[in-house]
């Protein structure tokens, strides 16, 4: 079990029983009434175990609805509407490049659809209909598909625990190993200058050979629901294509490969999905919010993010906006003022 899951049980465990004091001091005052009463009933006793079990249960609901937890609910609940599509259910059928919804919406991701325009050099009616709606999922929720949606983030934070694990790593104080250089703001915007030139000629490819390059080749998604897919008519016994399985497995075991040696390259540099989607940061609703109130300077916030948002340098603005950031919700989690200081909230603001 992490370390997280550690500090909720402890948190439990103090809560249970300073409820458990309180209620044994509640007690010993109408043990004392009851002996200098003489009217008094035993029905004016309330129920304090039942009171006290409200609590627990209050304090484990908001554990369970921690954003941590409620990511991952997210991903296998969307995983599960797309297998209802091997039931005849088609909620969602197809994978997260395209797919259709509900029998009639179509959702084409955003750079699945640049791909295709720079590919044939034009734009369908049906291209456009299904990359409006996931334009207006991320203009309010921005790079929040990455950290909510996306399988790999849940496969790279496996192999994360599986490396520190192999390296027979404590995490006692809750720091992470970082190389250096990885954290100076130089080397950080020549990060992002490397994305978008992986962008640029990625649409470059697909316009000279015609074909959507990354999004049928190379992408994560593309290949994880090929894998996905084919183990399921494997079990099905039904046809596969035995060279798609082991290519798109291979592509698959590779990025997994760079995670354990570099952790979250692929998402911070070479992903041009997640690149895309970064830009809308810039401009949705959703977004990193920082309350007034006194940093601790623990700097845990940052500590726990693994894309590396710098956190504590925006503390004095309302507000922070990384194009990195995947709205995972750790930070808030791991601030030590209980995410009192970090938060992340939808707002719309209207200036006057």
């Amino acid at each position: 079990m992490n370390a997280s899951t550690d500090k909720d049980s402890e948190e439990l465990r103090v809560m249970s029983y300073e409820s458990k004091e309180k209620e044994d001091e509640k007690m010993r005052r109408w043990e004392d009434e009851k002996k200098t009463n003489p009217n008094f009933s035993t029905s004016q006793v309330p129920d304090f175990k039942s009171s006290s079990e409200f609590k627990t249960q209050d304090s484990k609901l908001k554990v369970f609805l921690k954003p941590s937890r409620l990511r991952r609910i997210v991903l296998f609940s969307i995983t599960v509407l797309f297998l209802l599509q091997f039931l005849r259910i088609k909620i969602l059928v197809g994978g997260p490049t395209a797919s259709l919804a509900f029998w009639s919406i179509n959702l084409i991701n955003v750079f699945a659809f640049l791909e295709s325009f720079a590919a044939s050099k034009s734009i369908t009616m049906q291209a456009l209909t299904g990359v409006l709606p996931v334009v207006g999922i991320y203009l309010i929720f921005g790079r929040a598909f990455c950290g909510w949606c996306c399988p790999l983030d849940f496969l790279f934070e496996m192999v994360g625990k599986l490396r520190v694990k192999s390296s027979e790593l404590r995490v006692r104080d809750k720091k992470k190993i970082k190389i250096p250089a990885l954290q100076t703001r130089n080397f950080r915007r020549r990060n992002q200058f490397i994305g978008y030139g992986i962008v640029a000629v990625l649409l470059a490819v697909s316009a000279i050979l015609g074909v959507p390059f990354f999004t049928r080749y190379l992408s994560h998604l593309t290949n994880f629901f090929m894998v996905f897919n084919s183990s399921i008519f494997l079990a099905l016994d039904l046809p596969v294509s035995k060279t798609v399985l082991i290519y798109s497995g291979a592509a698959i075991l590779s990025l997994l490969l760079l995670e354990y040696v570099v952790p979250r390259t692929w998402c911070k540099i070479l992903c041009p999905v997640g690149i895309t989607y970064g830009l809308f940061n810039k401009v949705s609703l959703l977004k990193l919010r920082f309350k007034e109130g006194k940093c601790g300077e623990c700097n845990l916030c940052e500590e726990v993010c693994y894309m590396d948002v710098k956190i504590t340098h925006s503390l004095d603005q309302p507000g922070l906006r990384d194009t990195n950031c995947i709205y995972c919700g750790r930070c808030a989690e791991g601030c030590g003022t209980k995410g009192k200081l970090v938060s992340m909230s939808l707002k719309l603001r209207v200036r006057s």
